[in-house]
């Protein structure tokens, strides 16, 4: 079975003061769904609620992963 398609808007933001890269991916005006991390060449995302974590080769990638794992799991 499929789910109906839907758009979902989001917000990518870096941030500051970590030991390694690390950006949060926010829903606006509802809740962080996770955190990616670029750590030894790949982007490790968590998951907020379960911290499941996904391992990526690219930033763009890996917030499409994070994005298609809430959409399944956690919505």
């Amino acid at each position: 079975m499929s789910k109906k398609l839907e758009n979902i808007s989001i917000e990518v933001n870096e941030l500051k003061g970590k030991s390694i890269p690390s950006w949060e991916v926010i829903i606006p005006n509802k809740k962080a769904i996770g955190i990616i991390e670029k750590v030894e060449g790949r982007y490790r995302a968590t998951t907020n609620k379960s911290n499941n974590v996904l391992f990526s080769k690219s930033l763009e990638s890996s917030i499409n992963d994070l994005l298609s794992y809430f959409a399944l799991h956690e919505k």
